[in-house]
């Protein structure tokens, strides 16, 4: 067989190979990138990065040892719809380069700081304000127990959170208590809210977007919730504002913290010790 003959007989298998080359490159670079938290959990990176290496050592041997065979139009398509997919998640990924930083929290990081930082050292899991012992948690577990009808929550935490003011729930002397809480990726997240009173009796002045910790416990909303619920403001995408609306937060002691270097919650534990 001649070389041309050879070259038309074993396209198919090249072109293949390269699609997985492409397909294995495109995977692994996303694993390694400060983006990867956009379309996954972080947690799937390792996986992702190992499927994508796989890929790529199958399309290199295809590639280099293709074997001879028909063209026929079912590997066309296949090769075509994969072909399609990388265009369509190249420019997903493009976009997402080139956009600020979602959410209503920090302007775009640096391209060093846009990684998910390592996990910050572990709180004790309980501390002692005024006299009174709270467990720490994040807002995320302490919204989830509470939508599972949970009677074993703690009857007083510590969390922190973002502060979500407006005038009009400063003439009822309450704010909201906020976090983002990412499931799956940043497509999927939830902006879960608190309204929370008694902040202002123990920390005034705080402006809205600042940073707290609270001490405090939980109170029903009662009839007082679908008024509050209409001055919930709405909230910023690609999150989903979500309001808690039964259950507001009592705040007993709270402090201002420094802003988190990387303010999404990812983990979600039923049972102590909590992520925080």
């Amino acid at each position: 067989m001649s070389a041309a003959a050879n070259l038309r007989a074993t396209l198919q298998d090249r072109v293949d190979g390269l699609c997985l080359l492409c397909l294995g490159g495109f995977m692994a670079s996303l694993a390694r990138s400060g983006l990867y938290w956009y379309f996954l959990n972080p947690k799937f990176s390792a996986l992702t990065l190992t499927a994508g290496s796989a890929l790529c050592l199958v399309g290199l041997a295809l590639v280099l040892r293709p074997r001879p065979g028909k063209a026929t139009m079912m590997r066309l398509m296949r090769q075509a719809a994969l072909l399609g997919f990388l265009s369509l998640a190249a420019t997903a990924w493009g976009q997402a380069a080139r956009e600020p930083s979602p959410g209503a929290f920090d302007p775009a990081p640096a391209p060093e700081a846009s990684r998910i930082p390592d996990p910050e050292p572990p709180a004790a899991p309980r501390v002692t304000k005024n006299g009174t012992e709270y467990l720490r948690l994040n807002l995320a577990e302490l919204y989830i127990m509470l939508d599972k009808g949970r009677k074993d929550y703690p009857p007083h935490f510590a969390l922190r959170a973002q502060v979500l003011r407006t005038p009009m729930l400063d003439e009822r002397a309450v704010v909201m208590l906020r976090r983002t809480a990412v499931v799956c990726c940043l497509a999927d997240s939830l902006e879960l809210r608190f309204f929370a009173s008694g902040l202002g009796e123990t920390l005034p002045g705080v402006e809205n977007g600042g940073w707290i910790e609270v001490f405090g416990r939980i109170e029903p909303l009662g009839k007082e919730a679908k008024a509050l619920l209409k001055l919930s403001p709405g909230g910023e995408g690609p999150s989903l504002a979500v309001p808690n609306p039964k259950f507001g937060i009592t705040v007993e002691a709270a402090q201002t913290i420094p802003a988190p270097d990387f303010p999404y919650l990812f983990e979600f534990r039923e049972k102590e010790p909590f992520a925080w």
